[in-house]
């Protein structure tokens, strides 16, 4: 199977971005015996803090996107950072069985800033051509995005074949999506097999929540999940720990639901 790649996207915060990257990691590698890549484009560096593997003057994403070159300015940074071959030099096992990851941290704002100044042709190609190097590798390759749209999203989009915008029951999120979408339609000339699809987070049982729930899957005319995550304390508990959601509880409501995220992911993507 060719490997898939799933970018994890929203220009909002505090929705479950995250989350949703790294319990669909951990379910689809722990639990479903794929072979998962977790590439850490975000440069707080969350992803890679969840699985315990942050290291805030390590190598990954930061190197991919400017190419290997010492551009930056710690000294501590510099005698760490060296010439790497292959995007595979840049991956490091997890204490889970299957997942791998690429590991971010602050210096990928300044190397996001080096490719914005490059203007060259292939600028929002780095992390299509990275992942073309380690292709069979994997069966998934899941992306957590920062949320800006900058240079690393960019490109994380050019690479995908399909970005998840998570959506929290709320105006500013749903608008959100549609802004995502907007700005994709853009990139869609260099990737036309693009397919966005809204997950909705964080739902409660109550009027509003379920209302809004209702009208992105029915009227919105935006490609939803037919699952939505609902609200749980598990994940600030998880979220505390630095652990997947499913590994802190494979019970809770969270865990269950995002086992049927990977169902409806897997039907569509393995189809």
């Amino acid at each position: 199977m060719k490997t898939k790649i799933i970018a994890v996207m929203s220009p909002k915060g505090g929705i479950g971005k995250t989350i949703t990257a790294t319990s669909l990691a951990y379910i689809l590698g722990q639990e479903q015996n794929k072979r998962v890549l977790i590439a850490d484009a975000d440069a707080q560096g969350n992803a890679s803090k969840t699985y315990n593997r942050y290291d805030p003057e390590g190598m990954g994403m930061p190197q991919i996107m400017e190419g290997g070159e010492r551009l930056f300015l710690s000294p501590i940074y510099e005698k760490a950072c060296k010439k790497f071959n292959n995007t595979s030099e840049l991956i490091q096992t997890t204490d889970y069985s299957n997942i791998d990851i690429i590991t971010s941290n602050m210096y990928l704002m300044r190397a996001n800033m080096k490719v914005m100044q490059q203007h060259n042709a292939g600028q929002a190609e780095i992390l299509f051509r990275a992942f073309e190097e380690i292709e069979g590798a994997y069966d998934y390759i899941i992306i957590d995005c920062g949320l800006l749209f900058d240079m690393t999203v960019i490109n994380a989009i050019v690479a995908a074949d399909m970005v998840i915008a998570p959506i929290q029951a709320g105006g500013f999120e749903i608008d959100a999506i549609q802004e995502l979408q907007e700005q994709a339609q853009e990139l869609r000339r260099l990737n036309p097999k693009l397919k966005i699809k809204g997950l909705m987070t964080m739902r409660q049982k109550n009027k509003f929540s379920l209302a809004v729930e209702e009208w992105l899957k029915q009227e919105s005319g935006h490609n939803m999940f037919v699952t939505a995550i609902r609200r749980s304390i598990i994940v600030a508990r998880a979220t505390t720990n630095k652990r997947p959601v499913p590994a802190e509880s494979k019970r809770c409501v969270v865990s269950l639901d995002y086992r049927d995220v990977v169902y409806e992911l897997r039907r569509e993507m393995e189809e």
